[in-house]
């Protein structure tokens, strides 16, 4: 009987080639979407369970009868569908479900696949109830009446994270966002697009900020969510401060997540807790008779949630989930600023002068005030309407469609106002009827 080879350990300057190996041409430079959504009851708004016959599980189930999707168990547990085409969708702590979509070449192919995501998804729930929404915190359901998908995953993250922050339960299953995923064309490339969207990622959190009602009323902020990460874990949340020194590099980068803790790693199937030693000690020494190996890591940096987050490409990850008709125009916006060095450049100065403490309280106080909080005693407000001008004008320049940013225009532009805003005034000329809400972040509608 043959055993298989024990995988092959890793070393420091693997890490470094590591993000040297994700960089690409600008020919073929993508835009990835990334859509967490909440299943819900389309009558009381209440989560939809991952189990049941209406729940999650059999929604996955259903999705399987397209060819296009492969099934990944563990165990006897269906977690995830993956894609033919580098797609995959997966499911989150509080059973919210989510799109990861294959690297696009433009904005018009990223609405395409998101639509005949959403297609899918009503054609094997009709009749049944359920619809899906997008918003950055679940409206209606508190976070104790939702349970944890029985995942190894989040039996191991859940305690972990307990720990560390008092909201972070509520961040696994409460919250929801959309994210972009962009590439680069080499180290200098990648670290001027990381120092650029974590400069602005606090202007597009408020931005699009929606996430103002919790347990069926409003929660007193405009993004909760945010709120929410600001209280998860400090070792692996937030704003890094390290990417706005003049010659920051990869290897600043790698340095930041070999002193994150670890959380697991998996031999053989089972999933074997970390005791949150860090990935560089790990790296270095090893821990429990076992060294680190690629797949380690790649599972540590799954574990790294700052705003903005390198990996063989850049995800940005501050907004929270959109309605359908805003929601393609956070892959807009990002796209019109980081992929054209005009647009990348005039961002920058909008921003380049804050010092770090005044970001970090920007970002605490965009939670509550959105855009009218303010940094050195103005509004932000005036920033973000230039920002999203230098958008507009780099989709143009690129040759892309500046009518996905339109939707996003129209609030902050000529009202002034977040999603988040809008919505408030909604909920109130409602009379905080709940199924009013799900129609207006309904997918379906």
């Amino acid at each position: 009987m043959t055993t298989a080879p024990d995988p092959a350990p890793l070393c420091y300057e693997d890490l470094l080639r590591y993000f040297d190996a994700g960089a690409k041409p600008a020919s073929e430079h993508r835009v990835g979407g990334e859509y967490e959504l909440f299943g819900v009851e389309a009558v009381s708004g209440k989560a939809v369970p991952f189990d049941g016959t209406r729940g999650i599980r059999r929604i996955l189930e259903r999705m399987l009868e397209d060819p296009k999707w492969s099934p990944l168990c563990e165990g006897d547990q269906l977690i995830c569908l993956i894609g033919q085409d580098e797609s995959n969708i997966t499911i989150e702590p509080g059973a919210q479900i989510e799109l990861s979509g294959a690297p696009q070449p433009n904005l018009r192919t990223v609405t395409v696949e998101l639509a005949h995501y959403v297609g899918r998804l009503r054609s094997v729930t009709r009749d049944w109830g359920v619809d899906f929404i997008g918003i950055g915190m679940h409206p209606v359901s508190r976070t104790e009446e939702i349970p944890f998908v029985d995942k190894c995953r989040y039996a191991i993250m859940a305690p972990y994270l307990k720990e560390k922050g008092a909201l972070s339960q509520a961040m696994m299953k409460a919250t929801a966002t959309v994210q972009v995923n962009l590439d680069y064309a080499d180290e200098a490339d990648a670290m001027d697009k990381l120092r650029t969207a974590m400069g602005i990622t606090t202007l597009v959190s408020a931005i699009f900020a929606h996430s103002p009602l919790s347990g069926g009323r409003p929660n007193g902020f405009l993004t909760r969510r945010e709120h929410v990460w600001h209280h998860t874990d400090p070792d692996r949340c937030g704003l890094l401060s390290f990417v706005f020194d003049e010659g920051a590099s990869f290897e600043d980068y790698l340095r930041y997540a070999l002193q994150v803790p670890m959380m697991f790693v998996v031999r053989d199937g089972c999933w074997i807790p970390m005791d949150g030693i860090p990935f560089g000690h790990f790296l270095a020494h090893g821990h429990a008779g076992l060294r680190a190996t690629r797949e380690d890591w790649d599972l540590h940096q799954s574990t790294l949630f700052p705003e903005v987050r390198l990996k063989q490409y850049l995800e940005v990850r501050g907004a929270d989930a959109q309605p359908p008709h805003l929601v393609l125009s956070v892959p807009a916006l990002w796209t019109g600023i980081l992929y054209e060095d005009g647009a990348r450049r005039a961002a920058w100065a909008l921003v380049r002068d804050w010092r770090f403490e005044e970001r970090l309280t920007l970002h605490r106080d965009i939670c509550r005030q959105g855009l009218q909080a303010r940094v050195r005693g103005k509004p932000i407000l005036g920033a973000a309407r230039e920002l999203i001008r230098i958008a507009s004008e780099g989709l143009r320049r690129q040759g892309e469609e500046t009518d996905f940013l339109a939707p996003i225009e129209a609030l902050v532009l000529k009202k002034g106002k977040t999603p988040a805003e809008i919505l408030l005034e909604k909920w109130d000329a409602w009379h905080h009827d709940v199924v009013r809400l799900i129609r207006y972040c309904s997918y379906f509608e």
